[in-house]
C-alpha cells in the first residue's frame, strides 16, 4: 500500500512542468559573492552585485533581472564623461565568456534595483532571478550588507 502510494506521487510530480528557474548548479553558470546594498527608509532605488562565472565553451549573455521586491530591475554601467561619473542603462546586457568571471561591482557594472518594496535592511536576503540568453534563468539569493565603504544613500540621487 505504502509502495503504491509513493508510485503515485512519483508518477504525479514527473506529469508537472519543468520549473522556469533552473537551479544554478544544472547550469554553466556559476555565481559567488551576491549582495545587494543596505537602503535608508524611502529610498527609490538599490543596487546589486554579484560574480558570474561561465564554466562553458560559450559566451553567454546576462540579458536582466528581476525579484519580486523591486517593481523592475536593470543593469547599469559607470563610465567617466568628461571627468564625472555617469550612469547608463545596459540594454543588451552582459556578455560574459566561455571560461570567464565577470563581476558586477560598484563602480562598474552593477544590477538596480527600482521601488523596492520595502528599502532593503542589512542582513535581509533578496531573491534575485537572473535571466540569461537561450531562456535560462537563475534564481539566486542576494545578501543585503554594506560592502563597500560607501554611504547607503549613494544611488539616492538616480
Amino acid at each position: 500500500m505504502l509502495l503504491r502510494a509513493l508510485a503515485s506521487v512519483l508518477l504525479f510530480a514527473a506529469l508537472l512542468p519543468a520549473p522556469a528557474v533552473l537551479a544554478a548548479d544544472s547550469s554553466t553558470l556559476h555565481f559567488s559573492g551576491a549582495w545587494a546594498r543596505p537602503m535608508p527608509p524611502g529610498a527609490r532605488v538599490g543596487a546589486g552585485y554579484i560574480e558570474i562565472h561561465n564554466a562553458g565553451e560559450t559566451t553567454r549573455r546576462l540579458l536582466g533581472a528581476d525579484s519580486p521586491r523591486a517593481s523592475s530591475m536593470e543593469i547599469h554601467t559607470m563610465a567617466d564623461v568628461d571627468g564625472v561619473m555617469r550612469m547608463r542603462r545596459l540594454p543588451d546586457g552582459i556578455e560574459i565568456p566561455a571560461g570567464a568571471k565577470f563581476s558586477l561591482k560598484p563602480g562598474a557594472e552593477h544590477l538596480m534595483f527600482f521601488n523596492p518594496a520595502p528599502a532593503f535592511a542589512e542582513g535581509e536576503r533578496i531573491p534575485v532571478n537572473l535571466r540569461f540568453d537561450g531562456d535560462e534563468s537563475v534564481l539566486v539569493e542576494f545578501e543585503v550588507a554594506d560592502r563597500s565603504g560607501k554611504p547607503a544613500d549613494a544611488h539616492a540621487g538616480h
